[in-house]
């Protein structure tokens, strides 16, 4: 009688633990990023498989253009999602206010050893000793991701006998392609301003969508694209320790100099266009325009559209190196594959500190950020480069369902040859630089775009000179400023 009480207590007890682990909630993770409708559609099949592996809901949220600031209120309010996107200028800050994570104590460190260590880098940090690039790991990366130029070969090919002129004129160096020693068309500043110009026309074969038959040379920006420009003539926007600005140096007006060369020769879009260069450039009206990491996807989708773009008659996408300062037009093509720069940088996925499933939030960083099946699911669709070096080094630049054509020069830019991290990501925060710098450089437009802006026309000389006291200012509160969130 006993063994029978017995058993059937054990049964009851077991039911009872059946129906209680039945009812239990799975844990949930909430993830918050940004990301375009291609990059959106990948992550959300990455992260199904997830949910089925680890038996967890995650509540992904893409956020618009407002993610910075609802970001900032939510670290605030300590309501902040268990992963979410640090900003490489970001980390000391969020180290100090206590709102990450150590990834290194959640996850085993030699499981990182693929990732490219200059991306890792960019996320440790050192409370200690307050220096960046040493200790824990505050963040993986999303993406370690570069700008290069990019060029619409359709446009090149419908202007061909106008750009063998130039050469033959002596004008231009050699034809805009990659000669058969694998060198780069890298063009000084001069020679790519004049190309724009043979680039600028009127083109009546251009889809209906297009909304308009001009194409042009190219249509830059400051804000996003003079970086190459400064660096291409051997300047910088800061010294080497980040505390004086370097906006009036003879290189640095070299360089501006040469981007508004660009405008000068009319071979640019107007900065009075409605419509954004971004927008030319997708309907064929645009040669040579910046291209991230993240935008291949959306450009290859064009590109392989055969009911838009039927043999790649409009749109024949690759990438290109920026323009370098004409005291290199002297030196062979050769000779000029390591003058040219473009910018890098990253974001990178953060673990709240607050999070109350540290571990699994640290495990779906890790899938996003360093899986290799990730990886190559992401590098296929055009996100972004493999963030695993092997992968990136091999694979990704030997297999053809990669894209574009060129995407060596991502590679390049990544593994130090011809990239460097954007200026802004050096201090507390940027207000010197868009303060400073680009909010009156409407100015500088004025001037050589001869427009009406509503402001005084300045040439680059006399409007770097004119800001730079007042940039200097901006960059020395900022330094300040972070002196007084500085824990003690």
């Amino acid at each position: 009688m006993r063994k029978k009480i017995a058993g059937a207590l054990s049964i009851l007890m077991l039911a009872t633990s059946c129906l209680t682990s039945c009812n239990e909630k799975k844990p949930t993770l909430r993830v918050s990023v940004f990301a375009q409708e291609h990059e959106k559609a990948m992550y959300e099949e990455v992260i199904k498989q997830f949910e089925e592996e680890k038996q967890v809901d995650v509540d992904f949220q893409v956020a618009g253009d407002q993610y910075w600031p609802e970001l900032e209120a939510a670290l605030t309010a300590n309501t902040a999602p268990d992963v979410f996107y640090l900003g490489v200028g970001d980390v000391k800050k969020r180290v100090w206010a206590d709102k990450v994570a150590p990834l290194n104590d959640l996850l085993d460190e030699n499981t990182l050893s693929n990732i490219w260590p200059e991306a890792l880098n960019l996320y440790r940090f050192d409370e200690e000793k307050n220096i960046l690039g040493e200790g824990n790991i505050w963040a993986l990366p999303k993406d370690f991701s570069a700008v290069s130029m990019t060029v619409n070969k359709a446009i090149l090919e419908k202007r061909r006998p106008e750009i063998e002129k130039l050469v033959q004129n002596g004008i231009l160096p050699f034809y805009p392609e990659i000669d058969a020693k694998g060198n780069l068309p890298v063009y000084t500043f001069t020679e790519f301003a004049k190309l724009c110009k043979a680039l600028t026309f009127t083109d009546d074969s251009l889809p209906e969508t297009a909304g308009s038959n001009d194409v042009y040379g190219t249509h830059l920006w400051e804000d996003f694209t003079l970086q190459p420009f400064i660096w291409g003539a051997e300047g910088t926007y800061l010294n080497e320790e980040h505390t004086k600005v370097q906006l009036n140096s003879p290189e640095f007006i070299e360089g501006y100099e040469g981007f508004m060369k660009i405008v000068e020769e009319k071979g640019s879009g107007l900065s009075t266009d409605e419509t954004t260069g971004y927008l030319k450039f997708l309907s064929g009206r645009v040669a040579y325009f910046p291209c991230g990491t993240w935008d291949v996807g959306a450009f290859q989708a064009i590109e392989d559209d055969e009911t838009v773009n039927p043999n790649k008659n409009w749109f024949d996408f690759d990438l290109a190196p920026w323009p370098i300062s004409d005291k290199f037009s002297d030196l062979s093509i050769e000779e000029r594959q390591d003058k040219w720069f473009g910018r890098i940088d990253s974001i990178g996925y953060a673990v709240s500190k607050n999070s109350k499933n540290k571990e699994l939030a640290a495990e779906l960083a890790y899938l996003l950020s360093a899986d290799e099946q990730v990886q190559r699911f992401i590098a296929e669709r055009g996100g972004q480069v493999p963030n695993l070096v092997d992968m990136a080094e091999n694979e990704y630049l030997t297999d053809d369902k990669y894209f574009p054509e060129n995407r060596k020069i991502f590679v390049d830019m990544l593994s130090g040859k011809n990239g460097r991290r954007i200026p802004t990501s050096y201090t507390f925060n940027g207000v010197w630089h868009t303060e400073g710098f680009i909010s009156g450089v409407d100015s500088v437009w004025s001037y050589y775009e001869k427009s009406d802006k509503g402001v005084e026309p300045m040439n680059v000389s006399d409007y770097c000179n004119s800001i730079q006291d007042k940039a200097q200012e901006l960059l020395d509160q900022s330094i300040e400023d972070e002196k007084n969130i500085m824990p003690n």
